[in-house]
């Protein structure tokens, strides 16, 4: 087992370029510049600050759009509260299949279930809920299908950064896939599918198997809908309009440049809605976005999928590291937090 913890420990998607190269020394506290009072960032963590150079304007976000369905007035949404900072950062993102777009309004009640299992055993470890070591580990259904398992009751499972899928997974196999995937420090370096997957077969059920991320990109949008309608409602009508803006693009699900859109449940924020998260950079790239309505979806696609930019005015944060480790000198905090 320690070797394949040691292995765990280093893995990582390849980030796109303009992430920081994973060989870069960590500086000494001597060589760490401090950050001046006059560079303050906003009241979050540096981490979730993306670079200036990957913002953009919104394009639409002034003005009231004619050309799209818009959302029920019924709909008690908040267009006031800052969005930056509304969302809790986390180290590793687990996706469970179910092929469905609604859930029991609380998924980790339901024991019955992967995602219950696995909210019973984070909870029982105390190194976890007491340090969080690694960050937050946030869990959510999904409604994709499964496209690896064969086994009884068992789903595939998506875990991020990793970028990887874990097919076979069964409700009873919570606490094994804990302390293989979860229970490790984030990864490092790149993946080498090869070598998971040979190691898998010594300590996990023989039924496990690793696969790539199929998809190069994803969008997920909140629509947990027994949770808060106000999700429910706006994510068929965005689902809908990103499906029109990729077959436009002549994007497909899987493949070089395939984008998955996906349902996910509870995230945080209905208040927000529409609620997405868009994974790039072979996953380890996760840009919350709140407030987002069908006349956004073009320039999210275009600028966040296909470019790698940032929406400021509908960002609410990010999965950590998603821009690369954290600035240590005044100068790189520079480049960050021009907000």
């Amino acid at each position: 087992m320690a070797s394949f913890l040691t292995l765990i420990s280093t893995m990582v998607i390849s980030s796109a370029s303009s992430l920081s190269s994973p060989t870069t020394p960590t500086p000494t506290p001597e060589q760490v510049s401090p950050i001046p009072p006059t560079l303050a960032a906003p009241k979050v963590d540096i981490d979730q600050i993306p670079p200036s150079t990957d913002l953009v304007d919104c394009n639409n976000c002034a003005q009231d759009c004619y050309e799209h369905p818009s959302y029920p007035s019924y709909l008690d949404l908040d267009n006031t509260s800052d969005l930056l900072g509304s969302m809790s950062p986390y180290g590793r993102h687990v996706m469970i299949s179910t092929g469905l777009t609604d859930w029991p309004e609380r998924i980790e009640d339901d024991i019955t279930t992967l995602a219950g299992q696995l909210h019973k055993v984070i909870n029982q470890d105390t190194n976890y809920t007491t340090h969080k070591p690694n960050g937050r580990i946030f869990i959510t259904n999904t409604s994709m299908h499964t496209l690896y398992s064969t086994v009884d009751n068992g789903v595939d499972v998506l875990v991020l950064p990793e970028n990887i899928l874990i097919s076979n997974v069964k409700p009873e196999d919570a606490g094994l896939f804990y302390t293989t995937f979860l229970a490790q420090p984030l990864p490092r370096q790149p993946t080498q599918l090869a070598i998971i997957s040979h190691t898998i077969r010594k300590l996990a059920p023989s039924s496990w198997q690793v696969h790539a991320n199929p998809s190069a990109s994803m969008i997920l949008i909140c629509s947990h809908r027994r949770r808060d309608k106000r999700c429910g409602v706006t994510a068929p009508i965005l689902a809908r309009e990103f499906d029109h803006v990729l077959r436009e693009n002549d994007i497909d699900e899987q493949g070089d440049r395939g984008t998955a859109v996906m349902m996910v449940s509870h995230v945080g924020g209905h208040k927000f809605a529409g609620n997405l998260i868009c994974y790039t950079h072979q996953g380890t790239r996760g840009t919350w976005y709140g407030r987002v309505k069908p006349c956004h979806c073009k320039q999210i696609v275009e600028e966040t999928i296909l470019q790698g930019k940032i929406v400021k005015e509908l960002y609410r944060g990010a999965m950590m590291h998603s821009y690369g480790p954290p600035p240590s000198t005044a100068a790189c905090a520079a480049r960050r937090i021009q907000w």
